[in-house]
């Protein structure tokens, strides 16, 4: 389980990131939003996830890890698509994250699912032990996301795929970037250190093939899936943001209660924009690329 040499590089450039403390960081963020992070997954994820494993090409019988699987929306979709003869581990890093996960009902005629805590960077599964490895909106997450990616190669049989779900470009996810620009806006100093993960990191042309290639991952392909998320009105889509996304939610919390208040007044304006039929939809796009490990 070695870490990515060249992220390593990366991190000596950048002394100020401290990747440990992000983890620990996110860990906590995540352990506060599960029950309301699991609300907005169920209400705007599930038909994402259903796509995510469509395009990882995942196959009846087949053993899968699911890495990042937060409240369980991913691994579900996954379970369902490869039936009862496979097997699925879904892991988080996020002990509440895993007993949202564990406590949601199974689909029917699924793959058994075992729930495990486990941190994406250090993965405590066997060498070439699964016939697939995804991940639904984790790796523009992690510290160490290279380390991530080599971690789930390693688990990854000979000739398996690795799949991975990020969010796309911030000028087309504006679901996320409404809320977050208008943060970095109010306080620029919040924006992420040199060396930091950000949300749209993935997002540009090519970044995710590059990604992919630096894991040895081979026949990489890649697709956007666009739409809009649907919200009765800029304070539906307000709260849900801000209670269930972790880190979003967690820089918010560390503005002043004035800059909250500016913030908020900001997005729910700017939502309003987008109104249709007297409700709010929001413009998303995710990236979706897939790659398969040589012998």
């Amino acid at each position: 389980m070695q870490p990515a040499s060249r992220y390593n590089a990366a991190v000596e450039e950048n002394p100020d990131f401290d990747p440990a403390a992000h983890t620990l960081e996110s860990l906590q963020a995540w352990n506060e939003t599960a029950a309301s992070y699991e609300a907005l997954s169920n209400r705007l994820f599930t038909r994402t996830a259903e796509q995510f494993v469509e395009f990882a090409g995942l196959k009846k019988g087949w053993r899968v890890l699911d890495v990042a699987c937060g409240p369980g929306v991913a691994s579900r979709a996954a379970a369902a698509r490869i039936g009862e003869r496979g097997s699925l581990m879904a892991v988080d890093l996020a002990p509440l994250m895993i007993d949202r996960a564990r406590q949601a009902p199974a689909p029917a005629r699924a793959a058994p699912i075992e729930w495990a805590v486990m941190d994406a960077h250090a993965l405590k599964v066997p060498d070439a032990s699964f016939d697939a490895v995804v991940s639904q909106l984790g790796l523009m997450l992690f510290a160490q996301p290279d380390v991530a990616m080599a971690e789930m190669r390693r688990a990854a049989k000979p000739g398996a795929i690795v799949a991975c779900l990020v969010q796309g470009r911030r000028e087309k996810m504006l679901f996320t970037s409404l809320v977050l620009h208008a943060i970095l806006e109010r306080d620029p100093s919040l924006k992420a250190a040199p060396g930091a993960p950000t949300l749209y990191a993935f997002g540009p042309d090519g970044a995710m093939e590059q990604t992919f290639a630096r894991a040895d991952l081979l026949e990489i392909s890649t697709k956007r899936l666009t739409g809009t998320f649907r919200f009765s009105s800029p304070e539906d889509y307000w709260t849900t943001m801000t209670e269930g996304s972790g880190r979003t939610g967690a820089l918010l919390r560390r503005l002043s209660a004035a800059n909250q208040a500016w913030v908020k007044k900001t997005v729910l304006r700017r939502a309003a924009k987008n109104q249709s039929g007297g409700a709010i939809e929001v413009p998303y796009e995710f990236m979706m690329a897939r790659g398969y490990k040589n012998g």
